[in-house]
């Protein structure tokens, strides 16, 4: 067999088969007749040696063959129509606008390079980024004023209507300053009383509590404060008498400064991930599709 005669049209067909289960219906997708698409099939197999389609009077198959050429078709199809999509933008010179929301959390540490490569590859896009909350970029994905959303998103969250695109992990870790008494307390029963600070929503209380409590059934504390801004956070965390949540790298900043000390204690401590979320139905445009890939190029240290 010669190497190289596979083409993109016959790669193409192929997908579209796979996808329409009949020729006909391929045909009509690709606005071909039925005729030319059955001869170029039996051209590409003649050309790799090889059945890709069985047929039958319901329609058509793909063999084993054909399933290991459809895997890597797919890719290739996908890889041309977001190249030609992108000349198309280049061309047409028409302004494109890409929305992105952050969470408090991932804005110091996920984002500045990232923005710094997508503004040298990509200047002509206008690009809106905002720092909000974990209820806002769930009504931003929602009703489509964020195309893409870089977030931390605990095992308790609701995603299942969001694609999300891990970039790291980070343990979270309950702490009191440094010379507080609770610094010595090991059971999570004797800190229900303490006064709290928690950094997510209040809407996700009731569930980290219940993780945190794993096997055990122990009352929501009473007293509990939610504060999502870095700073101030840091700062109510120092008052005596106060227990609060921590991602680990953000508390190993803390404990260095002599401000804060992590406590060891019986409870079961979840995991936050750092990922990107976009709607599932959400189709890629070739500038969000960029953006992403400096997302996932960026090393992000301590998470």
């Amino acid at each position: 067999m010669e190497r190289g005669t596979l083409k993109t049209t016959q790669l193409q067909m192929l997908v579209a088969i796979a996808e329409h289960g009949t020729l006909m219906s391929a045909a009509d997708a690709l606005n071909l007749s039925q005729p030319a698409v059955t001869k170029s099939m039996k051209e590409l197999e003649a050309r790799l040696g090889v059945q890709l389609l069985e047929r039958s009077g319901s329609g058509v198959r793909l063999t084993r063959y054909g399933e290991t050429l459809l895997r890597r078709a797919r890719t290739i199809v996908a890889e041309i129509t977001s190249a030609e999509r992108e000349l198309e933008e280049m061309k047409s010179g028409a302004e494109r606008t890409l929305s992105v929301g952050v969470s408090l959390l991932a804005s110091s540490i996920a984002m500045p390079a990232a923005l710094r490569a997508f503004r040298d590859r990509l200047p002509d896009v206008r690009l809106n980024v905002y720092e909000c909350l974990p209820t806002q970029i769930i009504d931003g994905l929602r009703d489509g004023t964020f195309d893409l959303c870089v977030a931390f998103v605990a095992d308790s969250d609701v995603t299942a209507e969001y694609r999300v695109v891990p970039l790291g992990e980070s343990t979270q870790v309950l702490a009191v300053q440094r010379d507080d008494p609770l610094a010595r307390e090991t059971h999570l029963t004797k800190l229900t009383g303490a006064r709290w600070l928690y950094n997510h929503t209040r809407d996700s209380l009731p569930a980290f509590w219940r993780e945190l409590c794993g096997s055990q059934t122990l009352p929501l504390p009473s007293r509990v404060n939610v504060c999502t801004s870095q700073r101030l956070y840091a700062q109510l965390a120092q008052e005596p008498g106060t227990v609060s949540v921590w991602p680990q790298f953000l508390l190993e900043e803390q404990v260095r400064l002599g401000h804060m000390a992590p406590l060891n204690t019986d409870a079961s401590m979840s995991r936050l991930t750092l990922g990107l979320m976009h709607r599932r139905d959400l189709v890629l445009s070739s500038s969000l599709e960029y953006f992403i890939d400096c997302i996932q190029r960026t090393r992000i240290d301590g998470v």
